[in-house]
């Protein structure tokens, strides 16, 4: 099994229905910083870009420009992947979920609603810290420790993904797990 990076970084988070926007660019900013604390320590780190898929579909965004946009600022990612791709590691996690309140709760809403962006965040967490496997992620990308570049109001649904790692048997990796937020987008969209 590869050995893991010291950090997994992820940036410029986008959802379908978004442009690229000022947000974005603070965001590639940030990752400029760390990548240069990281380099003067000697640490690895992979580059994750997350685009939602999922909470407001738009067919028209185009993949092919925003990933230019990532070339062109020079910060590429490692991975870039929908997060409708993580449907399965969702399931993983609920199924993992030792507080049966929660674990109904975050059934219920699956079935009456849609998954949680919150059951994504724990297990977009868990895949990087190589808790969790998909052959859309490769080991090789996988990290001792998490940077997340978000935006301040995505605050709230963090949380409750850290409160849901919290419920699993993979509470101890909630340490290694550091956020960044930005301020930026108005507070109720996510």
């Amino acid at each position: 099994m590869p050995e893991l990076k010291d950090v997994s970084v992820e940036y410029a988070h986008i959802y379908t229905n978004q442009h690229i926007s000022e947000e974005h660019e603070l965001s590639i900013h940030h990752l400029k910083q760390i990548r240069h604390e990281l380099k003067a320590k000697g640490g690895t780190s992979s580059l994750v870009v997350m685009i939602d898929d999922y909470s407001f579909p738009d067919p028209s965004f185009s993949y092919a420009k925003f990933s230019r946009w990532l070339k062109i600022k020079g910060y590429q990612p490692d991975l870039l992947i929908r997060e409708s791709q993580l449907i399965p590691q969702c399931d993983e996690v609920l199924a993992i979920v030792e507080d049966p309140k929660l674990k109904k709760q975050l059934s219920d809403e699956i079935c009456t609603q849609k998954y949680p962006c919150s059951l994504f965040v724990a297990a977009w967490y868990l895949l990087r810290l190589g808790k969790l496997h998909s052959p859309l992620f490769a080991r090789h990308l996988q990290a001792a420790r998490l940077i997340n570049i978000l935006p301040e109001s995505f605050k709230p649904f963090e949380d409750q993904g850290l409160a849901i790692i919290g419920a699993t048997p993979c509470r101890d990796t909630l340490s290694a797990i550091e956020h960044r937020y930005l301020p930026g987008r108005p507070l109720g969209v996510a």
